[in-house]
């Protein structure tokens, strides 16, 4: 995917060395030898427990839908994160293999959030439950039906599970925006993982120092992909710029092909980042804000042609998450996964 002619993207790629620096030095002086020398998509601007697997039904009763108008809870100084996948039948065996990769790393205070996206998956969740998987860790997940954001009709029967790459699929895809602003309304930065992503070691470290600096405010942390940004795994901060930005992908997303999201993703945030978004506040007012976005580093955050084709087994040890694209099917992407031993079931 190619920068447009005149994108601030390719206009800051030119500029790359002097950000690169800025961005070091800004991080330097809260830890020093920091790895997070990444690329900045805009210039700066003025108790561990051992648990039981919990998936219950959330938000059913509109009064405990949080409205937009609320201000959202944010500590400066420990950000709070949620992670959040989608999945749907047919990615189900990919999502259980990334929750036995997440447990294995036993991260305390770090609430996972799934979102079924058939009522075949959202059954298997819940009788997942009570069933033993290796490790005694158990991470606190919440499996959120499709009535957390969509309306259902009583009656209506069963969702249908669709399968990678067939049309129902591609639909799904367009909902999730929507489910990524739900959460992000309620407080919590999100931390969005597609299924076919394994966590290696703990990446939090990393992104809480990116979010914790003021100067510049990083609004969108994601994955590199070809000097844009993979919606595949990206970090959202809580707050109205956000919202909007998603709002505003969401609906671009509607108007195309549903399986292209990274195109009107990085469409709309090189909109953000220029020329800025509308974003309303609480009397009703309307203000231009800009959203400064960030690469995730390469050597920590690989996609799938970095980790599996370029990187050697020295500096695969130092990846920390891995998302396994750059591959078509389904099948495909276990059988990767098999080769390298990140498949667990």
């Amino acid at each position: 995917m190619n920068c447009r002619p005149n994108s601030p993207l390719k206009l800051l790629l030119a500029a790359v060395p002097v950000v690169a620096i800025a961005v070091a030095c800004i991080l330097h002086s809260s830890t020093s030898g920091s790895r997070y020398s990444s690329i900045l998509r805009d210039p700066p601007s003025a108790s561990q427990n051992h648990r039981r697997l919990r998936l219950v039904n959330l938000i059913k009763d509109p009064k405990t839908v949080i409205p937009r108008e609320t201000q959202l809870v944010q500590n400066a100084d420990t950000p709070q994160f949620g992670v959040l996948l989608t999945c749907s039948d047919g990615f189900f065996d990919l999502w259980l293999n990334w929750l036995i990769f997440f447990e294995r790393l036993k991260i305390p205070d770090l609430p996972v959030y799934l979102f079924a996206e058939d009522d075949v998956t959202h059954a298997r969740c819940v009788e997942l439950q009570d069933q033993s998987r290796e490790s005694e860790y158990r991470a606190d997940v919440t499996c959120l039906p499709w009535d957390f954001v969509f309306e259902k009709k009583e009656g209506s029967g069963s969702l249908k599970a669709f399968s990678y790459n067939q049309m129902g699929y591609k639909l799904m895809m367009t909902h999730r925006p929507t489910v990524v602003n739900r959460l992000l309304e309620m407080g919590r930065h999100i931390i969005f993982s597609d299924a076919d992503v394994v966590w290696l070691k703990n990446p939090l470290a990393h992104i809480q120092q990116v979010f914790m600096n003021i100067d510049p405010i990083v609004h969108i942390l994601g994955q590199f992909d070809k000097k844009r940004i993979c919606p595949g795994f990206t970090v959202y901060r809580a707050c109205p710029e956000v919202i909007k930005f998603i709002d505003m992908w969401q609906d671009d997303l509607s108007k195309g092909d549903p399986s292209k999201n990274q195109v009107p993703f990085n469409n709309v945030l090189d909109v953000a980042m220029s020329s800025g978004i509308p974003v309303p506040d609480h009397n009703g007012n309307t203000t231009v804000k800009k959203i400064t976005a960030a690469f995730l580093p390469n050597e920590l955050f690989p996609n799938g042609k970095v980790y599996f084709e370029k990187m050697t087994d020295a500096e695969r040890e130092g990846a920390l998450v891995v998302h396994n694209n750059y591959i078509i099917g389904y099948d495909e992407k276990i059988d990767r996964f098999k080769n390298f031993d990140l498949w667990a079931l």
